[in-house]
């Protein structure tokens, strides 16, 4: 890799306080409350479960809080670091479900849901990243 593709991976590097986690954390689940509420109400759905609510908040807060993962090896490439960050990142989503499946009675289809619900929305975070921070540049 050449050095002005190594500073420009570099410059691509998540480095977030835990402060920063943390509002990042309630900016998305705020988001992800509201637009998965408009979408139920649009169908006719007019109850949500608390439970479902709180593992809304479990899995954002995995997956927003395991970008502390990218802190932990600034040198890698950044293909690397997002491939470190998704796979342990959804093996907790996954694991996360299977646990919850001792309480509550799951959707046939649950595995499947929650692998591709978090998979948009990590693309489409990752894509706002990853472009954002090259439009600033």
């Amino acid at each position: 890799m050449s050095k002005k593709a190594m500073r420009d991976d570099q410059a691509l590097r998540i480095n977030l306080s835990w402060k920063n986690v943390l509002i990042l954390i309630c900016v998305v689940y705020t988001l992800l409350t509201i637009t998965s509420s408009a979408y139920a109400l649009l169908v006719g759905i007019t109850t949500d479960t608390h439970f479902h609510l709180l593992m809304r908040f479990a899995v954002t807060t995995i997956g927003i809080g395991s970008i502390l993962i990218f802190n932990l090896f600034p040198s890698w490439p950044l293909w690397a670091m997002f491939a470190l960050h998704y796979i342990p990142t959804m093996g907790a989503i996954l694991g996360l479900v299977g646990v919850s499946s001792f309480f509550i009675e799951l959707h046939p289809n649950a595995y499947r849901d929650i692998f591709f619900n978090f998979t948009v929305v990590y693309l489409v975070i990752a894509a706002i990243f990853l472009f954002g921070k090259k439009l600033k540049k």
